[in-house]
């Protein structure tokens, strides 16, 4: 809001803000300040990170960190490629890196299978205890992960997965988020998309695969960016899973490659660290739109 005041000595018309609009002006300036030192605090670790990574060994702990001593182009002179060099070489990150891709790939894409047949079947089928299943994989999320590794670890036993990547891809792909996610999209889709088909005489999987799924595009790219994320970074599951060092993902690489106690290699810990955290930003990065599209459930009909 403006104030219009009028001078005696010239009478002319002078606008001037109001106490509220200063006091809105100046709670903006502090919300900027706040996102962006918000900003900083998650972005310095990355940065220093990336910087440490390609550096020699006995620049990695300088204080302060050596790319804030000199101008970036001096600084930038002591990059080399020989931390990734020593990880790939010496610990064997290549074929971590490998296994990582493998079982997120495949789990992501059987999970997308899985869940999205799941959802179908929660949101437009009616049959006899739909409520009560679905009500009983909700309450499942509640359970901590921990709590289920005793009984997963003697099912993967009977199952005859040990050892195996398929141990840890096929329990994957039972996501009960991903089950939610899909359901809550899928009730808000218009009837219309399915009336046709169903009239034309369309089976219910042909409904799925040529209807349901092209346009449930975004909420399938959010749920792979999720499980993505947490089938990457997931620690417990494949340590429990995998012991042949063959197998291992990059997370217990990078534990074995941590746990050494004489003349630790700092240099490959951060080297192979960078490697573990850029792919999942990257990921995210390519697919931002596609997951908050998701996220929002909106549907055009």
């Amino acid at each position: 809001m403006y104030a219009i005041v009028k001078t005696e000595e010239k009478g002319s018309l002078i606008v001037q803000k109001t106490p509220k609009e200063h006091r809105s002006g100046k709670g903006k300036t502090i919300k900027i300040i706040a996102i962006v030192m918000l900003a900083l605090g998650y972005l310095f670790p990355l940065i220093w990170l990336l910087d440490t990574s390609f550096r020699p060994k006995v620049e990695i702990f300088n204080v302060p960190p050596r790319i804030f001593q000199a101008a970036p182009w001096v600084t930038f002179k002591s990059y080399s490629f020989s931390n990734f060099t020593l990880a790939f070489e010496k610990y064997q990150v290549g074929l971590a890196l490998i296994n990582s891709v493998l079982v997120t790939v495949s789990a992501i894409l059987l999970t997308l299978i899985v869940c999205s047949l799941a959802g179908y079947a929660f949101a437009l089928l009616k049959f006899p205890g739909r409520n009560g299943i679905f009500f009983v994989i909700l309450c499942t999320m509640m359970l901590p992960t921990i709590t289920l590794l005793a009984p997963y670890f003697r099912v993967i036993r009977v199952l005859g997965l040990y050892n195996k990547h398929l141990g840890i891809i096929i329990p994957y792909a039972a996501s009960a988020f991903g089950v939610f996610l899909l359901r809550q999209y899928y009730i808000r889709l218009p009837n219309s998309l399915m009336e046709a088909a169903v009239m034309d005489g369309a089976s219910h999987l042909r409904v799925w695969w040529q209807i349901i799924l092209p346009v449930s595009k975004p909420v399938l790219a959010t749920l792979a960016i999720y499980q993505f994320t947490a089938i990457w970074n997931d620690f417990l599951v494949p340590l429990l899973i995998l012991r042949n060092k063959t197998l291992h993902t990059l997370p217990i690489k990078l534990q074995a490659i941590d746990s050494v106690n004489v003349a630790k290699d700092y240099d490959a810990i951060i080297a192979t660290s960078f490697i573990a955290i850029i792919i999942p930003i990257v990921v995210f990065l390519m697919f931002q739109r596609q997951f908050i599209e998701g996220i929002s459930g909106s549907v055009k009909e």
